[in-house]
């Protein structure tokens, strides 16, 4: 065999290698793909209805915390600009929006994306806030750290005490930006779940979900646009952030609405910027295809009888008060109805009194509990009818007829 030849099966030798070992972790559907909680290789029906995704780790969950997709989230990987949604949620838990930032020489030399800052400008918190998480600015970021910790360093204590408090304990902050460090990184996991702690403060929720504004100051005027395609492009988008670095790959943490449903998604490590718009598409469209609100009673519909008690033989018949709807995990097992009713009840008996509760669950997960109602009414028995009620319950005391 010739030397060319040998160079040539090496190297294709390498690459099958390399293709084997990264291989799995770009694969559609891994079966470590967790979907409602159960692994797609524990019960291999959820195949097929797992979304295809081309990342090496995500999530998406529910923005009230329930867990919908799940691929290696306690992987700790590089978070790149997701990183200044801690930089703004301990700024807007710290500092005032009005207070004025004096821009310094330290704060525009950080470089990478900037929102166009220059020594001496005078701007609000409420400014560099937009700046950092529209344009991205790691000038601002900086500038906000060095504001409200003294000193970077000190903002990141700031930042990873209360990484610690939400418990996000694959997560380690080394800057207020995001840029490469070792020993600066998150996971998944940790990433939607500060993103479902930040949209629930306003003003992070008003400034992620905006997707152009002006910041002017004495001298310049900022012109910002949000890095996030999707909320220009994703119906019911409302945030959250973008990032990318040679270590974190593409990145976006991601939220959508639709209805009284809001999505939190997490996409790391896509391989180019509208890779990470169309997995973030694909897992939320997903997530909605399967989590949506869905009518699980109807007023009306007729939940047994109860007893009573005033009278020897009777019953008032009951069913459900009010139709509802909630959203359910379709993939999530059945959904079931559990009706509880008094033993019995005294005369007079009211069309609509409560009479009992349906509850409503799917495996061991509470979706709703509904009133059940007399469907009718029941007078009370006249004195006559009493008194015969009396010695009929005598009797059958007695002899137990």
């Amino acid at each position: 065999m010739s030397r060319f030849r040998r160079l040539l099966l090496c190297a294709a030798l390498a690459a099958t290698l390399a293709l084997a070992s990264t291989g799995p972790a770009w694969a559609a559907v891994l079966d470590g793909d967790v979907l409602g909680g159960v692994k797609v290789g524990e019960r291999p029906a959820l195949r097929s209805a797992a979304p295809d995704l081309y990342i090496p780790a995500g999530k998406l969950a529910t923005s009230d915390g329930r867990e919908l997709w799940e691929r290696d989230v306690t992987a700790r990987r590089a978070m790149a600009s997701t990183t200044k949604m801690m930089t703004a949620v301990v700024v807007l838990e710290s500092g005032s929006l009005d207070d004025v930032v004096t821009v310094s020489k330290t704060d525009i030399k950080v470089g990478e994306s900037g929102m166009g800052l220059r020594t001496g400008e005078k701007l609000s918190v409420r400014d560099l806030l937009e700046g950092m998480l529209i344009q991205s600015g790691n000038d601002a970021a900086t500038a906000l750290a060095v504001h409200v910790g003294g000193s970077v360093p000190k903002f990141v204590d700031m930042m990873n005490a209360k990484a610690a408090q939400l418990d996000l304990v694959n997560t380690h902050y080394l800057n207020p930006h995001g840029l490469d460090v070792p020993g600066h990184y998150t996971s998944a996991e940790d990433l939607t779940a500060l993103a479902r702690y930040a949209m629930r403060i306003p003003e992070f929720r008003r400034i992620v979900g905006t997707y152009k504004a002006k910041v002017v100051t004495a001298r310049y005027t900022h012109q910002l646009t949000n890095h996030n395609l999707l909320l220009k492009q994703y119906p019911g988008a409302t945030g959250v952030k973008t990032g990318w670095t040679d270590e974190a790959g593409y990145c976006i943490v991601v939220s959508a609405k639709r209805g009284d449903i809001e999505l939190v998604g997490t996409v790391l490590g896509a391989a180019s910027e509208a890779g990470r718009f169309g997995q973030a598409t694909r897992l939320l469209d997903w997530g909605f295809a399967h989590y949506k609100a869905t009518e699980v009673v109807k007023a009306g519909e007729r939940t047994g009888n109860v007893r009573v008690s005033d009278y020897v033989e009777r019953t008032v018949p009951s069913e459900t008060a009010e139709t509802t709807s909630v959203a359910v995990f379709d993939l999530a097992g059945p959904v079931r109805r559990r009706v509880d009713l008094k033993p019995d009840v005294p005369a007079p008996v009211a069309k609509g009194q409560r009479l009992g509760t349906m509850t409503i669950y799917q495996g061991d997960r509470l979706l709703a509990q509904v009133p059940v109602t007399a469907a009718a009414d029941v007078t009370a028995p006249t004195f006559w009818q009493s008194v015969g009620f009396f010695f009929i319950r005598a009797w059958r005391g007695v002899f137990g007829a």
